[in-house]
């Protein structure tokens, strides 16, 4: 009896589920989502564009952006208002669920970065694990339209960049929950990364300074370089010596200590390495206990140099672009309340102090015993 009231029941549910599959797919087929969204600003409006994959791009069954990536607009007194513009014009539903970066261009940012954000921190579909980015020199909508025109598969691209990151730091400081909780903390800098354009593709080439949310500036390589080792964040990195040997960071850690005395603030910055030779171009033999000791101590000037760049930046500009409020707040907390006011002023008169210590692990040269 059991056995024939239970084969309808499990008949029916089968249908059901059925049914249910083709009725969301058919949903999600009259969805566009959106890969790669980019803000701008431009006389008084915001544009925003929505860049999403036709095709297929859409079918659970046959993956996220196969298709032709195609880019829809809407304008707005804000960046909310041009996206419901960009809703309300584009023929199917738009949904942000699947985007992965985010676009701001130059004039934008420089409008502040909370203007290009806030609507999306209240959007309960973000990733918060996406990723932003800033557009030197020109509009979002430019950088992707010309990516476009070259034949570019841009969201692939930059995830492509994303992965690269992943092999030079520890971790992507640029995603959105780690950019949200950034703004939150005035005294110091934010710091995002800059894409530029070239012939291979997009790169990012540096940070860009936001102070008090609006872009201040753009940090040149090697000074971002520097923000990457004081942050603790490099996992690895490239060494080029003047005598025709390279070595390869494979392992890196950073210790900043801070002390707070008579209004003066001192920071102790301790940076420790483990590299190997990946090439040699001169004929002396490297490989000897006193040749290894001078490399050791040229490879700890040079990245003694890389990492004096940002903090020669901080002092001439008076920006926190290493984010050391936080840090002398957390080891000086009684201290800092009488300097946190003017923390602002005290940025160029901290005195700096470094430690640097490295070793070269052994390297393998092939075809030697």
């Amino acid at each position: 009896m059991n056995r024939i009231f239970f084969m309808p029941c499990l008949a029916l549910l089968i249908f059901l589920g059925g049914c249910t599959h083709d009725m969301s797919r058919r949903e999600i087929d009259e969805i566009d989502l959106v890969l790669v969204l980019a803000i701008d600003y431009d006389n008084g409006e915001y544009t925003v564009s929505g860049l999403y994959s036709t095709g297929g791009g859409a079918d659970p069954e046959k993956g996220t952006g196969t298709g032709e990536e195609e880019v829809a607009k809407g304008t707005g007194r804000s960046a909310y208002e041009a996206l419901e513009d960009l809703k309300l014009k584009n023929k199917k539903s738009i949904s942000l669920a699947q985007a992965g970066s985010f676009l701001i261009g130059e004039a934008a940012a420089k409008q502040g970065l909370n203007r290009s954000l806030d609507f999306l921190s209240r959007d309960e579909t973000i990733k918060m694990e996406a990723l932003i980015y800033i557009t030197k020199g020109k509009k979002a909508a430019d950088f992707i339209q010309e990516g476009i025109e070259n034949k570019q598969t841009i969201h692939e691209d930059l995830e492509a960049i994303e992965q690269k990151q992943q092999e030079i730091l520890t971790r992507n400081d640029n995603t959105m929950v780690n950019i949200l909780n950034d703004m939150k903390q005035t005294d110091s800098c934010v710091m995002v990364p800059y894409l530029i354009a070239d012939e291979s593709g997009y790169l990012i080439d540096g940070y860009a300074v936001f102070d008090q949310l609006v872009l201040r500036d753009y940090l040149d390589h090697e000074t971002s370089d520097g923000v990457n080792f004081i942050r603790n964040i490099m996992r690895s990195y490239p060494v080029y010596l003047d005598n025709g040997v390279g070595l390869y960071i494979s392992y890196t850690n950073t210790k900043l200590k801070t002390r707070l005395e008579n209004q003066q603030v001192t920071v102790k910055i301790t940076v420790s390495f483990e590299s190997m030779l990946k090439e040699v171009l001169t004929q002396t033999n490297v490989f000897t206990a006193k040749e290894m000791e001078r490399l050791t101590q040229e490879q700890n000037n040079y990245i003694r140099s890389i990492i004096e760049k940002p903090v020669k930046y901080s002092v001439e500009n008076g920006l926190d672009i290493l984010n050391l409020a936080r840090q002398v707040e957390n080891q000086n907390f009684v201290q800092w309340q009488g300097i946190k006011d003017t923390w602002a002023d005290e940025i160029s008169d901290i005195k700096y102090q470094y430690k640097v210590q490295s070793r070269i692990s052994k390297s393998f040269i092939l075809g030697e015993d």
